[in-house]
């Protein structure tokens, strides 16, 4: 199967209604409903509340995320995916994918890949069932060097610990494909998605008792951190090859 150099990361509330409906219907209709147009897989997660021993949360985050993979983002500029949104676009005002779209805290940002460790040469979904989030707003003029730091000195220093097994970095495609926000929404410039064993891989000692280093220091200055959350895998799908 095609490698995946793109995302789609839509994160959102539940609605206050039939919510065991909702997401049986967004993990077994919505998202597999995307294959006809070349996506490759999903994954849906749920945040976890209060895990980690070093709480890194940033609070009030959306409940649910959900992750779309892409060959690339032609798939969203293509017929064929004009073809579906067409379709639910003609749905009565009160179907999911319209409900959907509104809900509290629902955000849906387009983002391609950047760094990959270790690398893949074809999309497989990751055997973890966890991931930790953590995305930046970064100012353009500080990109280079905040790339530079994460990638040099922060990923290494991270992936030595037990538990944490490999890493996906993204860039907000903001320019080309404009942020879609509800109420209470937000995005970010810059994602990091490890996989991580599960929560307690932040009850290792050593996160207790780590000293940022001055580079950290220094860049932490000049970022904003958004999201830096655990979740808990709810559902996945692959295109059939």
């Amino acid at each position: 199967m095609a490698k995946s150099n793109a995302i789609t990361v839509v994160k959102l509330d539940p609605p206050g209604e039939r919510e065991d409906e909702w997401n049986d219907w967004y993990t077994n209709v919505h998202s597999p409903g995307r294959f006809e147009c070349g996506f490759l897989g999903f994954r849906r997660f749920e945040i976890m509340e209060g895990q980690p021993q070093v709480d890194t949360r940033q609070s009030g985050q959306a409940r649910y995320l959900a992750i779309m993979e892409l060959p690339d983002t032609g798939v969203l500029t293509s017929p064929e995916y004009d073809a579906i949104t067409e379709r639910w676009s003609a749905l009565p005002a009160d179907s999911f994918e319209h409900i959907t779209m509104g809900l509290d805290k629902f955000a849906r940002g387009v983002l391609q890949l950047t760094d990959e460790i270790p690398p893949q040469d074809e999309f497989v979904l990751p055997e973890t069932k966890y991931v930790f989030m953590s995305a930046h707003e970064v100012p353009a003029e500080v990109a280079d060097e905040f790339n530079d730091w994460y990638v040099t000195e922060h990923v290494p220093l991270v992936l030595q610990h037990d538990g944490f097994n490999s890493l996906r970095r993204y860039v907000h495609l903001s320019d080309e494909f404009p942020p879609m926000l509800s109420r209470g929404g937000e995005l970010f410039t810059h994602l990091a998605i490890w996989e991580i064993d599960d929560e307690t891989v932040f009850q290792n000692p050593a996160f207790a008792s780590y000293t940022p280093t001055p580079w950290q220091q220094r860049m932490r200055k000049l970022f904003t951190l958004k999201m830096s959350n655990v979740y808990r895998e709810i559902g996945r799908g692959v295109a059939p090859a």
